[in-house]
């Protein structure tokens, strides 16, 4: 899931006036770079197994965990609507160093401020330093490499092992060291701190006055050849975050009080299997085309889902990890393949406006849902909640089936 940057499977060129250099020797810029975006997307999971911990030192309930979360996605749309291409503008460096500080301010406030107002800060900090680096970032590796189209390959693969390690990581760590509450954002800090490394790296675009460069919305509008194949990616890739959400999420609540493990490695091993799933899929279906990706992607995310929903009360952890596995996998392929979809589909100097949508609707499936899951666990049962979610996603898949079949015949008419 080379979660919220365009550029993440076509590189984007450079605006007019903007001159992009490449360097001899670029591997060494290269690990920095790769790096940096691993560390970056480390954090944006890092917190998962510590949410039952704060639920019940704060005595938090479902629904404020998975708000918690949700500021996460919100922290990261800031930057994608007000920023997605400023380092086209003022250059890689200048957005990858505050957005490696803002991580670790992430950590401190994470760290120093454990209470529900600074997990929300904390949050919504992480999300605007992953939604700054992976635009900035993505783009550096794909000026930095001999060969720019596996730059696209190091940015996937490098999004999913970061948000795979960050639970399993922290999962270890709450377990096996002192003061869970800090230690894993101490680690945390201390990994970002090579980031500044960057500092030393060649810039690759050349621009004028970065004073004179504004911050503004990014217009986001879907011509109408383009709506049939733009609305069935969008339901796709909203129902396939949807899921990953719900686990990074509630992954502890559901093995607490469906499976009966409290273990926080267990808690980081479900969203690792999750991300990583999602991320080996997304490799193995790189040379399917589209359409058919999309809709093979929908068909696999409702069948993990089903494992998931039957692991509850048959308290089978090993079904349940198999069913983060596969709607993992079915959610890297919808992703990928929506992504691929949805430029292919852009007309002329819309692309932008085309993709940003589109990841404004993933990000939006990572929240909402979530918290919609939330409130229905507080409100009813734990099975109840799995099982209405689960029905949702499954007509959103069809929905998105339906209309990618759809717009295929009439192309193909």
């Amino acid at each position: 899931m080379t979660t919220d940057n365009p550029t993440a499977t076509h590189p984007r060129p450079a605006p007019s006036g903007t001159r992009t250099t490449r360097h001899k020797s670029p591997y060494p810029a290269l690990l920095t770079v790769t790096y940096l975006l691993f560390t970056v997307m480390l954090g944006g999971t890092l917190p998962t197994p510590l949410y039952p911990l704060y639920a019940q030192r704060l005595h938090l309930s479902p629904l404020l965990v998975a708000l918690v979360f949700a500021a996460y996605a919100l922290g990261i749309l800031g930057p994608l609507l007000l920023a997605g291409g400023l380092s086209d503008h003022i250059g890689r460096r200048r957005v990858l160093v505050p957005a490696v500080a803002t991580g670790i301010l992430s950590c401190a406030v994470f760290a120093a401020f454990p209470t529900l107002p600074g997990l929300l800060a904390g949050r919504v900090l992480s999300g605007i330093s992953v939604g700054l680096t992976t635009g900035a970032a993505t783009a550096y590796l794909g000026e930095l490499h001999p060969r720019p189209p596996r730059a696209a390959l190091v940015a996937a693969v490098t999004n999913m092992v970061g948000l795979g390690v960050g639970p399993l990581l922290s999962g270890l760590l709450i377990s096996y060291a002192p003061h869970p509450l800090v230690t894993p954002y101490a680690v945390l800090a201390v990994l970002l701190l090579p980031g500044a490394l960057v500092l030393a790296l060649p810039e690759t675009v050349r621009t004028g006055d970065a004073a004179a460069v504004r911050l503004r919305p990014q217009r986001l509008a879907v011509p109408a050849d383009a709506r049939p194949a733009f609305t069935a990616a969008a339901v796709a890739v909203f129902g396939s975050f949807a899921v990953l959400g719900l686990l990074s999420a509630l992954a502890g609540k559901f093995l607490a009080e469906g499976l009966h493990t409290t273990s926080p490695v267990m808690a980081g091993t479900v969203v690792c299997c999750a991300f990583g799933c999602a991320g080996l899929a997304q490799l193995a279906a790189a040379r399917l085309a589209p359409r058919p990706g999309a809709i093979a992607g929908m068909v696999v995310v409702p069948l993990g889902l089903a494992a998931i929903v039957a692991a509850l009360p048959a308290s089978s952890l090993p079904l349940f990890l198999l069913g983060a596995a596969v709607a993992g996998a079915g959610g890297g392929v919808a992703f990928r393949s929506g992504l691929a979809l949805v430029v292919a589909q852009a007309p002329a100097g819309r692309a932008g406006e085309l993709v940003s949508g589109y990841f404004v609707a993933a990000y939006l499936g990572l929240a909402v849902p979530a918290i919609g899951v939330g409130l229905l666990v507080t409100a009813t049962s734990l099975g109840t909640a799995a099982t209405a979610f689960a029905a949702v996603v499954t007509v959103l898949a069809l929905v998105s089936i339906t209309v990618t079949a759809k717009s295929r015949r009439a192309t193909a008419g």
